[in-house]
């Protein structure tokens, strides 16, 4: 009996020390965009280690939708991505949830130097991210509160740059830093997601649903640290702009500039995001509507 029981409990070891293995190892994803500047900081300044987190992967993604992809095939279980592309996973059946903010704002309309308002866009050709994009939201937000409607080409960042400036296109609707980098080619900035939305939810957080509920106190500590991070970033923007640089090889500069055209915040504000959740559903980007509360988790 006494070895039937030493048995038992050198099994019951050996399963906890997996499951701990597999529960607080993260394996965390960004969009390659100054959005996820706290993730970006996070990883420079070795600082998920201080918080008692383990990176397993860190992964980056060229757009939301690819990085929405990635979460439902389980091959993260932490996102740090757009709110749309989010709350459209959540609705898809993704097990996940919200729960912190990493930004507002961030999204932009830029133009050639001759468009002067929205209005000449009218029927004119745009790039813009396809649908379940956070600038896909902006540019129908647009088109509602202009009473414009645009002919779209449905492309990648990267893509929707070259579009511009070889004139396939007259404007793009397109997240940061890409805009910022547009505007130092001799472009402009014709309207932003502020102008459209006053308090529009940019980027968020995302974990996996399995993680918080086995160990809620590792999720905890990861928004403490996105916490920490966005006050470092708001106090040390040029330090944090340096740091972004390498990780998104661009200009230092440019992502100086385009960090000013961005909010770094983490409070949730669940009216906003119930607006996004409305919004996506009268649209039929998702099936039905549903309360925010049901898709965040805050720790309390």
């Amino acid at each position: 009996m006494k070895k039937f029981v030493m048995v038992m409990m050198v099994l019951l070891f050996i399963f906890m020390a997996g499951c701990k293995t597999s529960i607080e190892t993260l394996n965390i994803a960004v969009e390659l965009n100054d959005h996820a500047a706290s993730a970006y900081i996070a990883r420079e300044k070795e600082d998920f280690l201080k918080y008692d987190i383990e990176v397993d992967l860190f992964e980056q993604y060229d757009t939301g939708m690819a990085l929405a992809a990635a979460l439902a095939r389980g091959d993260i279980n932490v996102g740090y991505i757009c709110v749309i592309p989010a709350i459209i996973s959540y609705a898809r059946g993704v097990p996940i949830k919200i729960v912190s903010l990493t930004h507002q704002y961030g999204y932009e309309l830029v133009s050639k130097q001759v468009i002067k308002s929205v209005q000449e866009l009218d029927g004119k050709k745009v790039a813009c991210p396809k649908e379940g994009s956070s600038a896909n939201f902006v540019m129908k937000l647009v088109e509602e509160q202009y009473g414009v409607k645009f002919n779209v080409l449905g492309t990648k960042p990267l893509v929707a740059m070259s579009a511009l400036s070889n004139g396939s296109v007259d404007a793009v609707f397109i997240p940061e830093h890409y805009a910022s980098i547009l505007v130092s080619q001799g472009f402009k900035i014709l309207l932003r997601a502020q102008d459209v939305f006053s308090e529009m939810p940019g980027s968020c957080i995302v974990v996996k649903t399995d993680i918080i509920e086995t160990k809620p106190a590792v999720v905890k500590e990861l928004i403490k640290l996105n916490i920490a991070e966005t006050n470092f970033i708001n106090k040390n923007q040029k330090e944090a702009a340096k740091i972004l640089s390498g990780y998104l090889n661009t200009d230092e500069t440019i992502i100086e500039n385009s960090m000013k055209n961005i909010t770094y915040t983490n409070g949730l504000n669940v009216n906003n995001i119930q607006f996004v959740i409305d919004k996506l559903a009268e649209w039929g980007y998702i099936d039905e509507r549903f309360d925010a509360e049901d898709a965040i988790w805050t720790g309390n």
